[in-house]
């Protein structure tokens, strides 16, 4: 009777440990990642109530945008044609909040709209000394009305050497002494209001038709900086971009911009089309062999990052991208990038007059991986792949940057102009103003939920492998027992007689038992 319990417990373990086994196997291969994939997909969207969608509208931490100049040491001997000798300084790093405005879902096409506002802060701890401190650079507004008038109506130069005169008091060099927070957020001032030449009247009418990029102050006076206007202000275009929901590969992505669907700026396609991203936030799942996307309102064109390497960055595995400006000798898609009147631009250089209404020249920091001649112009250029990449993390399953930095570099081509007595006998260079490290690595409130997504994976992942592996060790303890006692019955069976096990007995038998020896007569 107890052999017959015995064999019975035996079966039921056995069963369970299968069980158990199969139902771990199956989880593990099948159901577990259809199942990671679907909370994925739901989590990544951007849909009101989700955690995302809150990040995605707030940063609840500012973005790091780095400002290095380029202080020039010799700027008299530059006047008389002499190489121009720069010195870098920085970082000045400023906390950039980029805040999405007036949202408004639009649930036809699975789109939210927003208006974008920018605001920035110096952050003195961060940065390698204040924004005080002083820098000779070429004026602003003088070298954007030389060139724009060079490239736009080069007859009128004579002009503009006169309204110059008039408007900045007969100015002994294109390059003033100031400081870092003048240039950038205060602005140079300058006054129209005891203009009365023909000349200087009619730049300053122009000027005046100018207030979405000057800060009047009174009258006719105004200020000028790189980003002087923008800080605090909202972008006049509104953003609209795909919710996800209903296709997560689509999350972010941008449709519009000012309610067009593409740019009418460059010569065509794909220059002009939006492609990927707001930059915020990137589809889920990516692969090596996919390029990332992300289009960047600031210099008018979207740039495709590309897997280089994998990464570490806290802790957690990332696909390593990089990112360039492209080369027309060899991609077709950036040709349409290449000016009439120049033609195309060396590598990792382009003309972005058309985006910037002057003729400013982006590259990568430093001219990295450009035309090495640009080296040759300028002492005080030296350019490294560890500092002057673009750099960007991502998480390969939700598509979290945890860490991404585009850094450009604004240059104006420069010669000698003979009509312009400031700048008669100046050297030709592509001469470097400053460059911009912007981006950000996740702190802790944006790092805590992909750490908690992580945990439970791999909670999860835990208990299928004890169901897998407590499954087996189950059948393994059903197989030692049921030899062990298979092989105590054995001795009761003496040699020449047969053993007493009724039919009934027989009938209980496992089909386990199949192979068991016969009994010994």
């Amino acid at each position: 009777m107890c052999s017959q319990i015995n064999m019975v417990s035996i079966k039921r373990l056995g069963l369970a440990g299968s069980c158990t086994f199969s139902i771990g196997l199956i989880s593990y291969s099948l159901g577990f990642p259809s199942m990671l994939k679907m909370q994925v997909k739901s989590q990544v969207r951007l849909k009101k109530g989700n955690e995302i969608r809150g990040f995605w509208e707030k940063l609840p931490q500012p973005l790091d945008f780095n400002i290095y100049v380029f202080n020039v040491t010799n700027p008299s001997e530059v006047s008389s044609g002499m190489k121009p000798i720069v010195q870098e300084l920085g970082p000045f790093h400023y906390d950039l909040f980029r805040d999405k405005e007036d949202i408004v879902d639009r649930e036809e096409d699975d789109t939210v709209e927003y208006s974008l506002r920018q605001v920035w802060y110096f952050n003195q701890e961060k940065s390698i000394m204040s924004e005080n401190t002083e820098i000779y650079s070429f004026h602003p507004l003088m070298i954007a009305l030389i060139l724009f008038t060079q490239q736009e109506r080069p007859k009128a130069m004579g002009i503009i050497s006169k309204a110059l005169d008039s408007i900045f008091n007969k100015p002994e060099s294109i390059f003033i002494k100031t400081t870092v927070k003048e240039l950038f957020f205060y602005g140079i001032s300058f006054d129209c209001t005891d203009v009365k030449d023909f000349a200087g009247s009619a730049v300053c009418s122009a000027l005046q038709e100018k207030e979405d990029i000057l800060i009047k102050e009174v009258d006719l006076r105004y200020r000028f900086g790189y980003f002087a206007k923008t800080n605090g202000s909202r972008l006049p275009n509104r953003i609209r971009v795909y919710r996800g929901i209903k296709k997560s590969e689509d999350v972010g992505r941008v449709l519009t911009i000012g309610n067009e669907t593409k740019m009418d700026i460059w010569s065509g396609s794909p220059c002009n089309d939006f492609r990927g991203t707001d930059g915020t936030i990137f589809p889920p799942f990516l692969t090596k062999e996919k390029k990332v996307w992300a289009h960047s309102i600031d210099i008018c064109r979207s740039i495709g990052a590309y897997y280089v390497e994998p990464g570490k960055i806290q802790g957690f595995k990332t696909l390593h991208y990089t990112a360039d400006l492209g080369d027309p000798s060899k991609d077709e898609s950036v040709r349409c990038l290449c000016q009439e009147s120049e033609g195309c631009m060396p590598k990792n250089i382009y003309n972005a007059g058309p985006c910037q209404n002057v003729p400013i020249r982006i590259s990568l920091p430093h001219f990295y991986d450009s035309d090495p001649r640009y080296l040759e112009m300028i002492e005080g250029i030296n350019p490294d792949p560890e500092k002057h990449q673009m750099t960007f993390d991502f998480d390969a399953m939700t598509g979290t940057p945890i860490k991404a930095y585009k850094k450009i570099q604004l240059n104006v081509m420069v010669g000698p102009i003979a009509k312009v007595k400031l700048m008669k006998t100046f050297p030709e260079a592509l001469f470097p103003l400053f460059w911009i490290e912007d981006g950000l690595e996740l702190g802790d409130i944006l790092i805590k939920p992909l750490k908690v997504a992580y945990t439970q994976i791999l909670v999860a992942k835990i208990i299928m492998w004890l169901m897998i592996l407590g499954g087996i060790g189950m059948m393994i303890t059903a197989g030692v027992r049921y030899y062990k006692e298979n092989n105590a019955a054995a001795p009761d069976l003496l040699p020449g007689k047969e053993s007493k096990a009724s039919e009934q007995e027989k009938s209980n038998i496992s089909t386990i038992q199949v192979g068991v020896p016969p009994s010994i007569d």
